[in-house]
């Protein structure tokens, strides 16, 4: 088992905190199904630690323990997995102990492992759902607007972007400060920064003006507000939506390796107005509903865990279906 002193000694080091080979640990019988099963993940926006992808027929204190060493970034904490598909047995699985406890910049965080078994008759796109569900679950579908109920997970300090196509990609984040705008310019490669702000909170942020002096394009939705009932029953978003968001996914869509697209979303805090139409625009760029869902926890967990399953509803069976009304998608 992990101790206290190994536990700090890992979280002094930055390289490992952010390392990128984290995620998910698989092991199957054979090296056919381990590498189909890589494929399925990869295609689902579901990270890998690929030094803990073993072939065996059984999943061993060892390989947990190891696993629970080098297969963790402790920012993405909620990907703490291990996946035995059909076949490969636990047998001391009674005696882990699945909770455990760091601290991060004097702040103390929790995370549980999971083992999740993939049963004989069950598909590995229905174990995909069964991850999905274990990594949100009912975190997700909270229905009001509850922050303490939220467990607290570390923060990256930067945004984090999810490749969507081969020159694409975007990352959730909340209202950039100016200095973040010379950084993601800079270091990161921004090329798009889509506001999603109402005009009282642009006017007083001067936030378009800034993306632009900083050398990016500024895309702009003015969304009024987080409320519910702007997603339901708001004929003015549904207008301004179905106006702008087919230049943005048509950007995002016939983006190449001469024009590639590096997008930031964003509203005040880059929870509930970014949620939601993250989670549009990626189901009219055809990302299926799990898909969606996963890409927006990939890159940004809390906004996957505050848009909540009311505003997603609206987004899958109000808004999407105002596009199909329109013929604007098939």
């Amino acid at each position: 088992m992990l101790n206290t002193d190994i536990n700090k000694q890992i979280l002094q080091d930055d390289n490992f905190i952010k390392n990128e080979n984290f995620g998910l640990s698989i092991i199957a019988e054979n090296e056919e199904d381990l590498q189909l099963f890589q494929e399925i993940c990869l295609k689902n926006f579901l990270p890998i630690s690929k030094d803990n992808c073993h072939v065996s027929l059984q999943c061993t204190q060892n390989i947990i323990e190891n696993y629970l060493l080098t297969g963790i970034n402790y920012l993405r904490s909620e990907y703490t997995m291990i996946i035995l598909l059909k076949n490969v047995q636990c047998t001391e699985l009674s005696s882990l102990s699945y909770e455990k406890e760091f601290s991060l910049n004097n702040k103390l965080y929790r995370y549980n492992l999971q083992i999740l078994i993939q049963n004989n008759n069950e598909t590995n796109e229905e174990l995909i759902t069964k991850i999905r569900y274990n990594l949100l679950g009912e975190i997700f579908i909270t229905d009001h607007d509850d922050h303490q109920s939220i467990p607290s997970l570390p923060t990256p300090n930067q945004p984090q972007f999810v490749s969507i196509s081969s020159y694409s990609q975007i990352a959730c984040w909340h209202l950039p400060g100016r200095r973040d705008l010379k950084r993601f310019r800079q270091d990161l490669g921004v090329t798009h920064i889509l506001t999603l702000l109402n005009h009282n909170e642009i006017n007083q942020s001067d936030i378009c003006n800034r993306i632009k002096l900083a050398g990016i394009e500024s895309l702009y939705i003015p969304i009024e507000g987080a409320d519910l009932s702007i997603f339901t029953s708001s004929q003015t978003t549904i207008d301004i939506l179905i106006e702008r968001l087919p230049i943005i996914y048509d950007l995002l869509l016939n983006s190449t390796i001469t024009t590639p697209v590096k997008m930031i979303i964003h509203c005040a805090a880059g929870l509930h107005r970014t949620g939601t139409i993250t989670y549009l625009l990626l189901r009219l760029c055809h990302f299926t509903i799990d898909q969606a869902l996963l890409i927006i926890n990939r890159t940004r967990a809390i906004t996957a865990r505050q848009v909540g399953q009311k505003r997603i509803d609206a987004a899958e069976y109000h808004l999407l279906k105002k596009f199909q009304e329109n013929k604007i998608i098939e």
